[in-house]
């Protein structure tokens, strides 16, 4: 394994745990604080968040991504999960 396929790796394991948070903050809350934890699930997402982002850094300065902010992609994101979102609350399965 090579530098940038080790940095990779940290990406996919930051991710997960990104995922695990915030499974953990959908069964039990944002503002649950667990058990031997001084931090709520938000903020232990938001920390998870910032391990991602430190990873995706170092990843550009291998020169592996370039995360160069493309805001319409961003809107264009946010749209359609809004979108999908309204078609949820009219299939019922999402409380407005």
């Amino acid at each position: 394994m090579n530098r940038t396929e080790h940095i990779l790796c940290c990406l996919a394991e930051e991710a997960a745990e990104v995922g695990h948070r915030v499974s953990k903050a959908l069964r039990f809350g944002l503002s649950e604080i667990q058990e031997g934890q001084a931090l709520t699930n938000a903020q232990r997402i938001t920390q998870e968040l910032n391990d991602l982002l430190a990873i995706v850094e170092l990843l550009e300065e291998v020169d592996v991504l370039d995360r160069s902010t493309d805001i319409h992609a961003i809107d264009r994101k946010k749209n359609k999960v809004l979108a999908h979102m309204a078609y949820a609350e009219r299939c019922g399965t999402l409380t407005p």
